[in-house]
């Protein structure tokens, strides 16, 4: 079983991933892109703080292994999702742009699949 702490932090970062591909899904314009660069800081911030940090020790045997190969995907996941970022606002090229926006979503949809296996299995051992 998870703890609070872990479930928390999922639920937090998952809050903040749903919000970026809300605003993404949204944005009209390139000149968007800048106006969620505080929700991009917010996710970045959670996921160093939060979620990066948490450990296998409290968990039960079973729990652990199924949670240090998601949270292996998650760390993957989010390193390559930083790249795309950091690709797209310095894209110059609407079809560069749009690539880029392209494969965020792709991997903002990932990563919210991610969070929510792990906090579907918390809710399922709490019941």
């Amino acid at each position: 079983m998870l703890s609070i702490i872990h479930k928390n932090a999922y639920q937090k970062f998952l809050t903040l991933l749903s919000e970026l591909e809300s605003q993404l899904q949204n944005s009209s314009s390139v000149s968007q892109i800048n106006q969620n660069q505080q929700i991009w800081l917010d996710l970045q911030q959670t996921f160093k703080k939060d979620v990066i940090t948490l450990t296998d020790e409290e968990l039960d045997l079973a729990t652990a292994s199924h949670w240090i190969s998601l949270q292996a995907e998650i760390q993957r996941e989010f390193r390559l999702l930083n790249t795309d970022w950091l690709f797209m606002v310095s894209s110059r090229k609407p079809e560069s742009l749009k690539a880029r926006e392209k494969s965020i979503m792709k991997r903002l949809h990932q990563l919210i699949n991610y969070c929510q296996v792990i906090l579907t299995e918390v809710k399922e051992e709490n019941n």
